[in-house]
């Protein structure tokens, strides 16, 4: 059996949150960030000719930016571990005063930085397409290629530098602030459970339980839980979506951009991409709903009902917990099926410490995978307890680490890769997973507790996720008209439930709303399609696998080291040769869901 650590080590990083390297380093970002100002702000001179800059003109400017950008990639990398070191030591321990304390103090940094930068992204963006043309072939400074192109389509939404500024240094302590005030709560909130007061993060692996009575009482305390600070929370999403609207508002001197077109461009999707991606899911709802219904039916139960849609099979009741070394043993297996070295991985990911997953007190939800910059190191951050879910939680971080450790060794800029693709490597290590253990099943009992995962992941992917993203539309239309008050944001969260799950559920979460941290993320809205894009897109590319045989595994690693260098449209053209802004592409992956839920309906049968 393994012997692995299931607690973070980055002793190498800094020795703790009061380590006063912390504040050296932060000193020295800032004395870094004057410099970088001063010298960013040549640019200023620019911005009023650039777009009829004169060619004699693009060799010191290139040359002032090969410096810039070294200088920015360098900032950044510091930047990046402290930040991680700090989020980390706050998802274990949302109430480390130190970390609590140093956390506002990097928003802060990190905006100075962005300040600083302003004047030349400005002109960056405003510059005649000739300079861009020479900018993307200089050695330096092709690798900004991509994102500068990128960026350069929201051209017409650029203010001023001293708007753009103010935008950033406000929302430091406006948008930003509301953010960690969700944080802080999740953090720190109680519930009681049978009996026994717990964190939230502990309360929701409860909700895998295989008794459902605790289930339920589960799901009823942290409802009560966030029911007690209802106010509070809608008023994190008012503040938030508020602020966004605003901005945008501020934003539409040329054009007013609609705020999915927005999104689709943090997501580098086209509208019509996400168009055909949510119509063909809504269309094909039913699978989903088909899940849901032969789950109940397994678990001898009229209809589920939200405490229902964590359980684990009826046969993991018979299961042994599963111990921490026997998961990494048991993904690092499957992820073998594809290349040793991606087994090789989730194993030392585990023996260097580069994963923390043992319960504490005052713990975040969720899970998350990040990364220090330098040396390029990924983590992982969850609450293991050694459920067959925790199992496929912990596979799915590792996708998104394994994604990370491919590009370790490709530009900083060229490995900013956007959450819908983030999501597809995530997801697609989930189905190497469940399929090495449907293979390894030797009874239909067993084979049943796989299949399980797969309706789940199926009632998740194509109901759960869709009517998160129905609901935020709700609350953006909302929003433009005044506040929504938590009464409001009830109904709109049990109509947008019951436009997916329909009659598949008994009753519908209407303070999901409040639960679910997704929805308060100032940094990102529409925190919710690009896990069905990942879900399908994913599946898409895990059925090539017949037919590109031992060039398969070359094939998938390339398209997870061009995530950051194009959207997701020319990465399916480029590598597949396919188009994922026609139905076509979806309906095709709906397929493989919907052959998974039928065969779980057909063992559910006999």
């Amino acid at each position: 059996m393994l012997q692995l650590r299931q607690t973070w080590d980055n002793q190498h990083f800094f020795k703790g949150t009061d380590d006063p390297e912390i504040a050296t380093t932060i000193t020295h970002i800032r004395d870094q960030i004057a410099q970088l100002a001063s010298a960013c702000a040549l640019f200023s001179n620019y911005i009023e000719t650039a777009e009829t800059l004169p060619e004699d003109e693009f060799p010191p400017l290139i040359e002032a930016l090969r410096n810039i950008h070294q200088t920015r990639t360098a900032l950044n990398k510091q930047l990046s571990n402290v930040r991680t070191y700090i989020t980390s030591a706050l998802s274990v321990d949302a109430k480390d005063a130190n970390a609590g304390t140093l956390m506002p103090t990097l928003q802060q940094v990190g905006s100075e930085l962005s300040q600083a930068m302003t004047p030349m992204e400005v002109f960056l963006n405003r510059v005649r397409p000739e300079f861009i043309t020479t900018l993307v072939v200089d050695p330096v400074l092709m690798e900004m290629a991509f994102l500068l192109t990128h960026q350069r389509k929201l051209r017409d939404q650029l203010l001023s530098v001293a708007e753009e500024n103010l935008i950033t240094g406000l929302a430091v302590n406006g948008l930003h602030t509301w953010g960690n005030l969700y944080t802080e709560l999740a953090g720190t909130l109680k519930c009681t459970v049978n009996g026994e007061t717990i964190g939230l993060a502990k309360a929701a692996n409860l909700l895998g339980s295989p008794q459902r009575e605790t289930r339920m009482a589960a799901w009823q305390a942290i409802r009560n839980a966030w029911i007690g600070h209802q106010e509070t929370a809608a008023t994190i999403l008012n503040a938030i979506n508020g602020w966004r609207l605003e901005e945008t508002q501020k934003r539409a001197t040329v054009r007013e951009l609609h705020y999915l077109e927005r999104s689709c461009h943090q997501n580098r999707i086209k509208r019509p991409t996400l168009d055909a991606l949510m119509e063909t899911t809504y269309q094909q709802r039913q699978i989903g709903q088909r899940a849901l219904k032969a789950m109940a039916q397994m678990l001898t139960i009229p209809q589920m009902a939200p405490w229902d849609l964590q359980a684990p099979a009826p046969a993991a009741e018979e299961t042994p917990e599963i111990s921490f070394a026997s998961a990494i043993e048991l993904i690092a297996e499957a992820f073998r099926q594809l290349t040793p070295a991606m087994g090789d991985f989730a194993v030392m990911m585990a023996e260097k410490g580069w994963i923390d997953g043992k319960p504490t007190p005052n713990r975040a939800t969720g899970a998350y995978c990040t990364r220090f910059a330098e040396p390029r190191e990924p983590r992982i951050f969850m609450s293991y307890e050694g459920t067959m879910s925790n199992v496929i939680t912990l596979a799915h971080e590792l996708g998104h680490a394994w994604h990370n450790w491919v590009m370790r060794d490709m530009p900083l800029m060229r490995t900013y890769y956007s959450m819908t693709l983030a999501e597809t490597a995530s997801i697609f290590a989930e189905t190497l997973v469940r399929d090495a253990l449907l293979q390894q099943a030797k009874t239909s009992a067993q084979k049943l507790e796989i299949l399980w995962q797969d309706a789940q992941s199926a009632a998740v992917f194509l109901l759960n996720i869709p009517a998160r993203f129905e609901f935020e539309k709700r609350l953006v239309e909302a929003r433009k008209q005044g506040v929504a008050i938590a009464p409001k944001l009830k109904t709109m969260m049990a109509d947008s439930w019951q436009l997916w799950y329909e009659d598949s559920l008994s009753e519908y979460d209407d303070m999901f709303w409040a639960t679910k941290l997704h929805f308060s993320i100032s940094q990102l809205g529409f925190y919710n399609y690009p896990y069905l894009f990942g879900y399908l897109f994913s599946l898409g590319i895990y059925a090539q696998q017949k037919h590109y045989g031992a060039n398969f595994n070359e094939l998938y690693t390339n398209i997870l080291r061009d995530t950051g260098s194009m959207t997701a449209e020319e990465l399916v053209t480029h590598h597949l040769q396919q188009d994922i802004s026609h139905p076509q592409f979806w309906e095709a992956s709906l397929k493989i869901v919907e052959q998974s839920v039928a065969q779980f309906e057909a063992l559910v049968e006999t």
